[in-house]
């Protein structure tokens, strides 16, 4: 035999996934943005790098 649960019950459930998937997401993002932060500076380092040997060499 099945209980189904009561509707205050699955609101809760319901919010209580919401809310995990929020904070989930919102980790997500500031975790990419700080990946692509850190390979730009690189980027910019390796480009900078690339431009002063060039105009080092004759």
């Amino acid at each position: 035999m099945k209980k189904d649960p009561s509707p205050s019950e699955k609101k809760a459930a319901f919010d209580s996934f919401r809310d995990d998937l929020q904070d989930s997401v919102s980790q997500g993002i500031d975790d990419h943005e700080s990946k692509m932060t850190k390979m730009g500076f690189m980027f910019l380092g390796i480009f900078v790098g690339v431009i002063a040997i060039a105009a080092l060499l004759p």
